[in-house]
């Protein structure tokens, strides 16, 4: 009996073991980097967030800044993603940008993982996947990670019970973990939380070198009121107003008589520590950011695997939809797929450059090189990613 039951135990352990063994290897490899196309001879220098807080060198909140510079004199433009990690539109977007773009006057700083510790952790409970995969013509595989909303409490522990941030908002009881939320963080400190550092990193990077216009990305779930909307702080409202009737017009002119779902809104006063609000008023860029439609992000969907990441599509919301229990972020059965999501992120970051310079031409920034809005939706991103040497 002695003998059957040692055997009992320790076959629960080898089954433990292989279980931790393969967790294990998950978690190690959120936290290999990603692999991107460094080669587009556009770039011309890699520096790192830590250039601009020097508390983050050798710490998780580190990230790559790559700088192209045209070095014909212009405006000075900031394109990021990765505030949230799984808001994964936003993230190809800005790696579309650093593997494509030519700038042909001015400079354009781009940023594709701002919380860089958010992407070595999952959402918890949510059963969701790790990493994309895009196959390319040439048969090779893209991998990019995706993390969570939040910097990994491993890097940033403990939460505090309370905490009245930089940007003089309160968070504590059920909020208290938003102090991991880039998002909530801006303008940050010098010193301080690991994300509060990180927020510090990206208002010294405008405030060193001049940017005049910066955009976050961000995706939203169907049930947020705000899905394609352009956010802008009080001085961005004329710029965004300008980039949204530009691409209406051009929308137009290509034959699209529907046009783009955007819309344009104000920056509440009281957004405190969001990006469109703190940095709009604590530096002098023209602050904005993109909501675009993402199921992933909402409480309705399924399993989070790459078939509801990547085509967008969920019964559930489909549902929903159709029983009109949504206001906005309405999904159909063609759902929203993730081509579609980084094209509206892509046309409308391209048309507020553009606006930049229509109406400030010493601040223009030409970008040329990237996909059009139909390339992206009829191609994939798997034709925008370059293999990797």
């Amino acid at each position: 009996m002695k003998n059957k039951k040692l055997l009992v135990n320790i076959a629960v352990l080898v089954v433990a073991l292989a279980i931790a063994l393969v967790a294990g290897a998950d978690f190690r490899k959120m936290h290999e980097p990603d692999k991107i196309y460094t080669g587009n001879p556009a770039i011309t220098s890699v520096k790192k967030l830590s250039d601009y807080n020097n508390n983050l060198l050798n710490t998780a909140g580190d990230t790559d800044i790559y700088v192209l510079d045209s070095g014909v004199p212009g405006g000075k433009a900031l394109i990021y993603g990765g505030t949230h990690s799984n808001e994964t539109a936003a993230v190809m977007n800005a790696l579309t940008y650093i593997e494509n773009a030519v700038v042909e006057q001015g400079t354009l700083y781009v940023i594709f993982q701002a919380n860089q510790s958010a992407f070595t952790n999952t959402l918890p409970l949510r059963a969701q996947m790790s990493h994309m995969n895009f196959t390319l013509p040439d048969g090779s595989v893209r991998s990019v990670r995706m993390g969570s909303r939040l910097a990994n409490p491993v890097h940033q522990w403990p939460d505090p019970n309370y905490r009245l941030n930089s940007s003089g908002r309160v968070l504590k009881q059920n909020e208290i973990a938003e102090i991991r939320n880039l998002n909530r963080n801006h303008p940050g400190m010098e010193e301080g939380y690991l994300v509060e550092m990180v927020a510090y990193g990206i208002r010294n990077l405008i405030d060193t070198e001049g940017i005049d216009f910066i955009f976050d990305g961000h995706e939203a779930s169907p049930e947020f009121l705000r899905v394609n909307y352009l956010i802008a702080h009080d001085r961005a409202m004329n710029l965004g107003s300008t980039a949204i009737l530009n691409a209406s017009l051009d929308a137009m002119m290509e034959g699209n008589m529907e046009g783009y779902p955007f819309k344009l809104d104000l920056s509440g006063a009281t957004s405190w520590g969001l990006s469109h609000r703190a940095l709009g008023d604590n530096t002098a860029t023209l602050a904005t950011l993109f909501e675009s439609l993402n199921p992933v992000m909402g409480f309705c969907h399924g399993k989070v695997n790459e078939e509801l990441v990547k085509e967008g599509k969920s019964d559930n919301y489909v549902k929903i939809t159709d029983m009109g229990l949504l206001d906005s972020g309405e999904l159909t059965d063609a759902g929203s797929p993730i081509e579609l999501r980084t094209a509206y992120h892509m046309e409308i970051s391209r048309q507020l450059l553009n606006a930049m310079g229509e109406l400030d031409p010493a601040k223009t920034v030409t970008v040329t090189g990237l996909p059009t809005f139909t390339e992206m939706v009829s191609n994939g991103l798997e034709s925008t990613l370059k293999p990797l040497e």
